[in-house]
């Protein structure tokens, strides 16, 4: 016969106990350790989901739901009842029973229950486990931010690690103003957000419209009284560009890029004027302050449609509109709206969104981001004007008179 220690035996067991639930604990969020082992102290099945279903576990130490509901869902796996009844008595989608412990890195949000957002949602769960944490953080995200089609989109995509957090907060945004027609941001579009938009072109719009955002912090509600006066001139009228919405549609009707220009605005050395022949959109016109006598206006740049050379009859109806000007020195930041009418005027854009944030982990810094000052000096801005090019033309050089001056 052979002789049992038992006391040997005894001691592997409790080390390989010890070592499971070591392990076990590991496998989570290191900011969400200290929780799970609470809470996996006095129960063997609650300490079992780690391995069984560490979404469950994970969000019964995040709080998820009402303390109700986590107390049910927390007797009924101590019970031993199926996890399916746990999950549905907490409200909490089964396709997330797929997902490692590691991939739980912030407390959960609701997600729909319905059989086809988790049936595709599961089919797009990354096969690296290295990408799944990452992957189930924009998702989330994109489904507090946004909605449901919003997040399956973002659940397809394959750069969701490259980009920074500031991209995938304004693009939520961006596809959340996309489906309300009746809202200043979905004017501001460029294009809308849809379901079968590439990720790349959807950088690309989003771009756009946060450029345009950006005519806000430096028009406001609209500039009420500009440098010069609008006017004719040898049949052709000169209108002012006052408002966001002028910039856009003068950007459009000249396939330029004024609605890109608000760097060249918010510095306060430029206006923009439309030339227009019979209510026609002819050619634009940008008047800054003259560089030796620098209270004095000075054509900056004339250009017609699609950034092309505007003809000799438009240069000197533009120098005969100059002339009939008063002559009084200008100031340009005199004319720009209060700071107050900018504030208000950003209020009025974000307001609706930042009302469907209101209660996420989100609201609080996208409410900072947005309205914080845009401070930049008026030689920087000066000395990086962007021609009037329309997108996707290469640049052009720009006659010696018109050529802008650094």
């Amino acid at each position: 016969m052979t002789a049992i220690d038992a006391r040997c035996d005894l001691t592997k067991v409790q080390e390989t106990v010890a070592g499971r639930r070591q392990r076990r604990l590991e496998a989570f969020h290191p900011s969400y350790r200290r929780y799970v082992a609470e809470i996996t102290c006095c129960a063997g099945e609650i300490e079992d989901l780690a391995d069984s279903f560490p979404g469950l576990l994970f969000a019964l130490v995040t709080r998820y739901a009402t303390a109700e509901k986590r107390e049910r869902a927390f007797d009924l796996v101590c019970a031993g009842e199926p996890l399916r009844l746990a999950a549905e008595a907490l409200g909490l989608a089964w396709w997330l029973r797929r997902l490692p412990a590691h991939a739980f890195t912030e407390p959960l949000p609701a997600f729909p229950l319905d059989g086809d957002f988790s049936l595709n949602v599961a089919n797009l769960i990354p096969r690296e486990g290295c990408l799944v944490p990452v992957w189930l953080l924009r998702v989330s995200h994109a489904l507090e931010a946004g909605d449901a089609a919003y997040a399956l989109w973002i659940a397809r995509q394959h750069d969701l690690s490259g980009p920074s957090e500031d991209v995938f907060a304004f693009m939520a945004a961006w596809a959340w103003f996309s489906g309300r027609p009746g809202l200043l941001g979905h004017r501001l579009l460029r294009r809308p957000w849809t379901p079968a938009m590439s990720f790349k072109r959807a950088r690309e719009e989003l771009t756009a419209w946060r450029q345009r955002l950006r005519l806000i912090e430096y028009l406001g509600p609209g500039i009420e009284s500009p440098w010069l006066a609008d006017g004719t001139a040898a049949g052709f009228e000169f209108v002012a560009l006052r408002t966001v919405e002028d910039f856009i549609a003068e950007s459009e009707g000249l396939e330029n890029c004024l609605d890109q220009y608000a760097d060249q605005l918010h510095a306060g050395l430029t206006a923009v004027f439309s030339i227009r022949k019979g209510g026609r959109r002819i050619a634009c016109v940008e008047i800054g302050l003259h560089d030796e006598e620098v209270s004095m206006p000075n054509i900056v740049q004339l250009r017609a449609a699609r950034n092309r050379r505007a003809p000799p009859e438009i240069w000197q109806a533009t120098y005969s509109w100059l002339g009939g000007q008063r002559l009084v020195p200008l100031s340009p930041l005199r004319h720009a709206p209060r700071p107050m009418q900018r504030i208000e005027a950003r209020r009025h854009l974000w307001n609706p969104y930042l009302e469907v944030l209101e209660g996420t982990r989100h609201a609080g810094a996208f409410r900072r981001t947005v309205f914080q000052q845009v401070r930049l000096s008026g030689v920087e801005a000066h000395r990086t004007r962007p021609p009037l090019r329309p997108a996707g033309l290469r640049a052009t050089r720009a006659p010696a008179a018109v050529r802008e001056r650094t």
